[in-house]
């Protein structure tokens, strides 16, 4: 249980970070501008991934621990 766990929280972790969501929005608006729209499409995908990973780790891990 603790390893889906622990995959779970560092696959949203991850996700954040490539999202942009532990920034300010000055640094958000600079990233924003200086990457192409393939890059930036590219990038969201890749943390969408990542965000969906999170989500089904903790779910294993919510289910270990209810049915153990």
């Amino acid at each position: 249980m603790n390893l889906f766990l622990y995959a779970g929280l560092g696959c949203l972790l991850v996700a954040g970070l490539l999202s942009g969501a532990f920034t300010t929005g000055d640094q958000q608006r600079s990233n924003f501008y200086a990457e192409s729209k393939d890059d930036r499409a590219s990038r969201v995908k890749v943390a969408n991934g990542f965000l969906l990973a999170g989500f089904v780790f903790l779910a294993v891990a919510g289910m270990v621990y209810l049915f153990r």
